[in-house]
């Protein structure tokens, strides 16, 4: 059986580099030490394809990560390929998800090196049960279809050459090979998610519902499948940056809002609304003509039978949006009187607090508008935003000068109130965002 499956490995990798790369290209690896990496690197050297070995030690266990950093000098050495270790120093990510750093780390020494050396490609040991990981996460956090799609072999810039197979065939690939390799124990911490859904969820999952990672990995098929279906429908009611009414008005009331979102992520408008507003915003066939719904930067405006989306040229001072990138946030920003920062404690002169790993960076700050909905704490439904603002007894003529925090994705994790409301709150944050006794990061927000 290992034979078979290292044939079986090795035919999949010759036709996967043929399929994407020339004979004459050049890589960038990253190799950790562990049973994944050491078995691509193996495979390339019997492949006999060019690539620089890149190692990152992160100093966090000390010996270990010293061991880890020896095996794979000494096999990129003995197998053929010039490696470069980096040392990082893990105090600099104080106050920060450890993992989320350590990856952005990884992947700036990948990506510069790659660019020093003129590669085609990074080439990353994924395989199919970190496929299973991504897609059930995406899930988990509220993602919609056109989001399961996961990774893919190839999608411009990584390589991902071993996603076709499981963990178990790795291993087995690695024991008929006699390749060498190294076990990391911090992976058996189940405080981060990954860890958790491999250690604990995964393991019950098999015990109730044998095959069911076979189910997941179908549906980045079926995501593929709802997003070429959404943008064929999205081009048949559009054109020119106009919305066809008569022919928006027909389509089945469910599909309006991932139609209308495909239109306007194709103008520029990609995260610059909530799910909420999304929701509204399908009803724009009940706009009247000639009047206009603004988002960001954009102005929806009825015509007739048309909706024409078009650049707002007026002046804005009024609507305030930032962009919030993680980088930023870890220094501490200041933006519309707000002091917002990455903490390793939940602060307790913190106006508000949130679950840093919980977000979908890079967060939007911004002034709320119609349509706008979160999941206030304690609740499982959605409370549009004018609502709440109305049940705190913030004064109607301030009410405009509300902001909301918005993830990528466009949910809304935060308000900040223009005054205190009655009860004395700075603001309220979501269900989805709210710190709990695992939190290791924390957003804090503070009103000067």
């Amino acid at each position: 059986m290992p034979k078979n499956v290292s044939q079986i490995i090795t035919s999949h990798l010759r036709k996967a580099l043929s399929d994407y790369f020339s004979p004459k290209a050049s890589f960038i690896i990253g190799v950790s030490g562990g049973p994944d990496s050491m078995a691509l690197l193996y495979l390339l050297h019997q492949l006999d394809a060019k690539a620089v070995v890149v190692h990152v030690n992160y100093g966090k266990r000390d010996k270990q990560s010293d061991l880890d950093q020896e095996l794979v000098e000494q096999m990129a050495f003995q197998w053929g390929f010039e490696c470069c270790s980096v040392a990082l120093n893990p105090t600099e990510a104080e106050g920060q998800n450890f993992q989320n750093w350590a990856r952005d780390q990884r992947y700036q020494f990948f990506r510069d090196l790659q660019a020093e050396n003129n590669a085609d490609a990074i080439v990353t040991a994924h395989h199919q049960d970190d496929q299973v990981e991504t897609v059930l996460q995406k899930i988990l956090r509220g993602s919609s279809p056109t989001a399961w799609q996961g990774m893919s072999i190839w999608d411009g810039e990584l390589f991902r050459p071993l996603l076709p197979f499981p963990k178990a065939d790795i291993l087995a690939y690695c024991e008929a090979e006699a390749i060498p390799f190294r076990v990391d124990k911090s992976n058996e911490d189940s405080g981060f998610a990954r860890n958790f859904l491999r250690n604990e969820f995964a393991p019950k999952m098999d015990e109730l519902f044998p095959g069911w990672q076979k189910n997941i990995l179908s549906l980045p098929t079926y995501a593929h499948t709802f997003k070429e279906s959404i943008s064929t429908l999205a081009h048949q009611v559009s054109s020119a940056n106009n919305i066809h009414l008569e022919k928006f008005k027909e389509l089945p009331e469910l599909l309006k809002p991932a139609v209308l979102k495909t239109i306007l992520d194709k103008v520029g408008l990609k995260g610059a609304y909530s799910k909420g507003q999304l929701k509204e915003l399908a009803e724009i066939e009940l706009l009247q003509t000639g009047k206009k719904l603004r988002i960001r930067n954009f102005l929806l405006i009825r015509d007739r039978n048309e909706i024409l989306i078009r650049p707002d040229e007026t002046d804005e001072d009024s609507a305030k949006s930032a962009l919030l990138n993680k980088d930023w946030v870890e220094k501490g920003v200041q933006k519309f009187g707000l002091s917002i920062k990455l903490n390793p404690f939940p602060k307790k002169n913190a106006d508000l607090r949130l679950d840093a790993d919980l977000l979908s960076w890079p967060l939007t700050l911004r002034t709320w508008e119609a349509g706008d909905a979160f999941t206030p704490l304690g609740m499982e439904g959605q409370q549009k935003v004018s609502d709440h603002l109305t049940n705190r007894k913030i004064p109607t003529f301030n009410r405009e000068k509300a902001l909301v925090l918005c993830g990528s994705d466009g949910t809304i994790y935060a308000i900040i109130y223009p005054e205190k409301s009655a009860n004395g709150e700075q603001g309220a944050v979501s269900e989805m965002a709210k710190c709990n006794p695992i939190t290791q990061t924390f957003l804090t927000i503070n009103i000067s």
